[in-house]
Order: C-alpha cells, then sequence, then structure tokens
C-alpha cells in the first residue's frame, strides 16, 4: 500500500482500493482540467513534458531520483517546468530569480504547503511548523523561534555548542568509519531547548524518539500512499494485509505525542520550581507562558533543524577528505587564530574567511538538499509570461540552481575561493537557498549555520581526515550519493588523525575540564 499503483493489484482490499482511486483521479482530473482551461489573457502554463489523457505526466514521474528527472526536463524545457499529476498541478524552479520572485517576493500568497494525509493525519504530524498552512498557529510558533534563537539571540546558546562539539572531539580520537551517527546536534538541539537540567535518561529517550520519528517521515514524504487518496483506509485494522502505513501510522503518532508532551511537561515542573536555568524553554514560558504553540515550537526543533545540520558537517567533512588540499588551508587558517593553544570559539568565526567560503561551498558543491521543501500558491500567480493557477505546488531545484553554469562558470569544480573574490558579490548564497524562502525560510537556521561551522572548523583544526588504512583517498569525481531526501557521501569511511601533538594536549585538557 505503500508503493507505487502498478503494485497494489495483489490483494482484494489493494484492488479496490485501485479501482476506486482510478474513479477518482479520473475525476480530480476532469475537473482540474476544467479550471485550467481559461487562463487570463491568454497566458500559457510553463513548458513542460507532454501530457496523458486523465493521468497527466504519472508515468513520466520518477519514483525515485527526482533531482536527476528534474534536470532532464529543465534542460529540455527551460527555468520553469509544468508537470501535471492526478488532482496536482506542479512547477518546478530551476532558477534563483524565479524562486526569489515568487517565494520570497510574494510570501503572502505562496507559503503554502500540501503535504499529504499519511503524514498530517494517520502519522499525527498535523502540529509540527514545518507542514501546517500559514495563520496564527504558524505566525505565533515562528515568532517564538526567532526571539529564542534568532541572530539577537542565538549567541547566547554559544556555551552548549561549545561544550558538545569538544565532547565530540574527544569521541572522535579513537574514530573511524561513518561519523554521521556520531554528530552532537541532536545534543545541542535538546539542550538548546530545553536546558541541561533534563534527567540524561530523558535526553537518550527524546534523542531516540526523534531519530526513528525521522526516518518514517523522511520515507513517507518520498513515498506514494493510497491513503492520501482514500483517506477512509485509516480505519482499516492495523493487523489486516497491506495495512503496513497503519503500523507506521500507529508507531509515528506514538512516538510524536512523546516527543511533544514528555520533555514540554518537565520543563513546565522545572520552570516553576526555578530550576529549569538558561534555555529556549525558559525564554518562551516567560513570555508566551505554557501554551500548545510554546509545546510545540520547542517540539519542532529537532525536527526542524538536526537532519539539515547533520548533512551540511558531513558535506563539510566529505569535502575535507576528498580534497586535503582545502583541509590544510582550513586548519593553517584556524590554527593562525587559535595558535594551537586552544580550541577553536565560535567568537573566532569573523577571522575565518576560508573556512566560512569553504562552509559555503560546502552547501553549493553535489548539493546535500538538492530538491526544496514544496510551497503552494493560495491564489493565482503570473511570473515570467506564464499563468501558475492557484494550488499548484511548486518545487525549487536547489541542485540545479547551486551547479548551474551560467551562474557558477565552473559548478563541478570544488573552488572555495569563488567566494573570496569580486566573484562573490554577483552569486547568490548557497545558505540562503538551502535554508528556503519567505514566510518558509528555517526559522532554525541561525542555530544550525552556528552549530555546523564550528564543528566542522573545529574538526579540521584537530584532525586531518584520512582514509581508512590500506584505502586510497576516493576521487571526487567517483564520490556517491545517497538518493534520500538529504543526499548523504554513500558509503563513507573516514579516520580522524591528529594533527599534531598539541591536539592530544588540547583534547586531554578538555577531558579533565568535563
Amino acid at each position: 500500500m505503500e508503493h507505487t499503483l502498478d503494485r497494489l493489484a495483489d490483494s482484494p482490499l489493494k484492488l479496490a482500493g485501485v479501482t476506486i482511486s482510478i474513479a477518482t483521479i479520473g475525476y480530480v482530473l476532469v475537473q482540474g482540467l476544467r479550471k485550467t482551461t481559461t487562463k487570463p489573457n491568454g497566458l500559457s502554463v510553463p513548458p513542460g513534458p507532454p501530457r496523458h489523457f486523465l493521468i497527466g505526466n504519472l508515468l513520466q514521474f520518477p519514483k525515485d531520483h527526482f533531482y536527476k528527472r528534474f534536470c532532464e526536463w529543465k534542460k529540455a524545457y527551460g527555468d520553469i517546468v509544468s508537470v501535471e499529476l492526478p488532482g496536482t498541478s506542479m512547477v518546478i524552479l530551476n532558477s534563483y530569480e524565479l524562486a526569489q520572485e515568487l517565494l520570497n517576493k510574494r510570501p503572502n500568497s505562496t507559503a503554502g504547503r500540501k503535504t499529504g494525509y499519511m503524514v498530517l493525519e494517520v502519522m499525527g504530524i498535523q502540529w509540527s511548523t514545518v507542514v501546517i498552512q500559514p495563520g496564527p498557529h504558524h505566525s505565533n510558533q515562528r515568532k517564538m523561534l526567532r526571539r529564542g534563537i534568532g541572530p539577537q539571540r542565538v549567541r547566547s546558546h554559544d556555551p552548549i555548542i561549545e561544550k558538545n562539539v569538544a565532547e565530540l572531539m574527544i569521541k572522535l580520537q579513537t574514530f573511524q568509519g561513518n561519523p554521521y551517527p556520531l554528530m552532537v546536534l541532536g545534543n545541542i538541539v535538546i539542550e538548546v531547548a530545553y536546558g541541561t537540567k533534563l534527567p540524561t535518561s530523558m535526553k537518550e529517550g527524546l534523542s531516540s524518539w526523534n531519530n526513528e520519528l525521522m526516518e518514517y517521515v523522511n520515507h513517507a514524504v518520498l513515498t506514494f500512499w493510497l491513503v492520501d487518496i482514500l483517506h477512509f483506509l485509516r480505519y482499516i485494522p492495523s493487523w489486516m494485509p497491506g495495512a503496513k502505513f497503519k503500523r507506521i501510522g500507529d508507531r509515528s503518532t506514538w512516538l510524536s505525542k512523546q516527543i511533544r508532551h514528555a520533555p514540554f511537561e518537565k520543563a513546565k515542573v522545572l520552570h516553576k520550581s526555578g530550576e529549569l536555568g538558561h534555555s529556549l524553554a525558559t525564554d518562551l514560558l516567560d513570555e508566551f507562558g505554557p501554551s500548545d504553540d510554546t509545546m510545540d515550537a520547542l517540539a519542532v526543533l529537532y525536527l526542524a533543524g538536526s537532519d539539515t545540520t547533520s548533512a551540511a558537517v558531513m558535506a563539510f567533512i566529505n569535502a575535507l577528505l576528498l580534497f586535503p588540499n582545502v583541509s590544510k588551508k582550513v586548519y593553517e587558517e584556524v590554527i593562525s587564530v587559535t595558535d594551537g593553544t586552544r580550541l577553536p570559539r565560535i567568537s573566532d568565526r569573523p577571522d575565518l574567511p576560508y573556512a566560512e567560503a569553504v562552509w559555503k561551498e560546502a552547501f553549493r558543491w553535489n548539493s546535500f538538499f538538492p530538491i526544496g521543501a514544496p510551497h503552494v500558491n493560495t491564489q493565482d500567480e503570473v511570473v515570467d509570461g506564464y499563468f501558475i493557477k492557484a494550488g499548484t505546488v511548486m518545487n525549487v531545484n536547489n541542485g540545479f540552481i547551486l551547479s548551474d553554469p551560467k551562474v557558477w562558470g565552473d559548478p563541478e569544480n570544488f573552488r572555495p575561493e569563488r567566494f573570496l573574490t569580486k566573484e562573490a558579490n554577483s552569486l547568490p548564497n548557497p545558505l540562503n537557498i538551502v535554508f528556503g524562502y519567505g514566510m518558509r525560510v528555517c526559522s532554525g537556521m541561525y542555530l544550525a549555520d552556528r552549530s555546523g561551522f564550528h564543528i566542522g572548523t573545529t574538526v579540521a583544526a584537530l584532525y586531518d581526515i584520512a582514509p581508512l588504512e590500506g584505502k586510497s583517498r576516493p576521487k571526487p569525481e567517483l564520490a556517491e550519493y545517497t538518493d534520500t531526501l538529504f543526499r548523504l557521501p554513500a558509503n563513507f569511511e573516514a579516520r580522524f588523525v591528529p594533527r599534531d601533538s598539541r591536539t592530544l594536549d588540547l583534547l586531554k585538557a578538555v577531558g579533565i575540564e568535563d
């Protein structure tokens, strides 16, 4: 039931579902076609692949490797591509200028979401700031997050970031393999959100629950679910054949409730007794009180920021492995600031322009977030001479925008220097592209950027990222990446070799202080 329609006819329940769904799809599509036959001033919809009667572009639409197919369509049809699926109109934006025009300059009408019934209702994620529609709850939660971790306040959490990063450096000293599971973003987010007074067992549980729920969500948004069309299927028993979606939904709903309620109830008790300490929870409870919006703003922080930041750090570390000359330059720059007598501090960042350029280039090169989170327009729009009807899903092709030869010149090359010359004045900031647009820009972007940059530069300052013993350093042009929501280096394995004896001394000092 969680697979595409051609796999659904292996049980009577599924066969009946297919029959009903095809009729439903036909009706919805015919109604949609009727609505789009008349366009203002004779404007046409953007070009796109040829459509079939009733099913539109369903047969051409990718089941995986979305980014690859979207780039093929870009070459064939241009900067804006129109696709029609049963019940859904879609455009793919392949230029930064178009994304800016539609999503940044018209935020009041292009900030909608179209999230499937499976994710919202069956999995119980309808509370998340990331998926709810614009309105009072969305605005209130975003305001709360800006107050607590926006540009004016985020630096107050630097001690938590630096403590957790120092602990990570100690773990890496004897580590070999893929460091992605070691990334401390989960610990940082939990302590920023709820402080350091939550019991250790609750922190471990919260981290585990969040990681499990994110796996389900990431899988769900890339999968076709029949229940998205036939909502009544949510009421079938979870033990029935073909009802795996129900079991995923039940587990996700339980995880969602735990993530929202368990730490928040404990935080309220600690806040009332004055023991909660410095945290986002303290700030929000002081200013806004113990409302559902307060609870949800805290709960969404992990879901919204941990995966993105971990993927960004892995892109940075992958660059250090693939390009040892870049790694050496970052190391030399950091050492020129710290003199090798202390660990880097977050406050050192203004003095690290080359490391800053590498961070931006890591976001750009082989983008780890190739397809941005989709927006939906709530009213008809006209852009670049094309008509986009209300309710259209707008996907931003981040991967192409960040590798467009017309913009970047030599996009296949990992060249941080592009951000250190006059050339940089004409280039978009890759972080702005990845973190999103308008009313949907990532609320945790300042915390994510601050944490990720500090992890990356501290790793570069202390360790040479080297291949495993007996293995050769991977060639950049042969590197492979996962076909997932966040595109990660596939089969990544490395050693973290201390730069020199000063590294070991610094780690010993951290261990004593800890």
